[in-house]
C-alpha cells in the first residue's frame, strides 16, 4: 500500500504580508543609502560615542561601507568598516536560509551561538575597535575617516 502523497500547505495570506513588512523598509533603507551618499547628506545618525568620546565604535563608518557596497566599490567599503563588511556575506547568507525556508513553510533556522563562538565575536569586535582607534599605520587604515 503506498503513501498518500505530501501536499504542502496552501500559502497563508498572513504569511505573505510578513515576508513584504520585512523587505519593503530593508529596500526603502537600501534605496535611500543607494542614492544619498552618508558623507556628503547631514540627515544620516551621527554616531553617539564618536560625538562624545572621538573614540570609533565598531558600527562607526557602516553606512559609507554600504553605500559603497550599494555601488560596487569594495576597497572603499573595507577602508570604510572592515568588519561590516566581512560580517556582510554571513548575514546575507543567513538571511538567504531563512528566506529560503520560509518560503518552503518550513521552520526557520535558529541563530544560536556556543558561549565560545560569542566569546570569539565579542574578543574580534573588541580587537577591532581597540585596532582602528590607534592613530599609526598601519592601524590608521582601520578608521572609517
Amino acid at each position: 500500500m503506498e503513501a498518500p502523497p505530501i501536499i504542502a500547505p496552501a500559502p497563508s495570506p498572513s504569511r505573505s504580508w510578513w515576508w513584504l513588512a520585512l523587505a519593503f523598509p530593508a529596500l526603502a533603507v537600501a534605496g535611500v543609502l543607494f542614492y544619498f551618499n552618508p558623507s556628503q547628506n547631514s540627515f544620516y545618525p551621527r554616531c553617539s560615542l564618536y560625538v562624545t568620546t572621538g573614540i570609533f565604535c565598531p558600527g562607526c563608518g557602516s553606512s559609507r561601507a554600504a553605500f559603497a557596497l550599494l555601488h560596487g566599490h569594495l576597497l572603499t567599503a573595507m577602508h570604510d568598516n572592515l568588519l561590516f563588511v566581512l560580517a556582510m556575506p554571513i548575514i546575507a547568507a543567513y538571511l538567504f536560509l531563512s528566506a529560503k525556508r520560509w518560503l518552503k513553510y518550513e521552520p526557520l533556522p535558529r541563530l544560536i551561538l556556543s558561549p565560545l563562538m560569542l566569546k570569539l565575536l565579542i574578543a574580534i569586535t573588541v580587537l577591532f575597535t581597540v585596532l582602528r582607534n590607534i592613530p599609526a599605520a598601519p592601524f590608521n587604515w582601520l578608521a572609517p575617516l
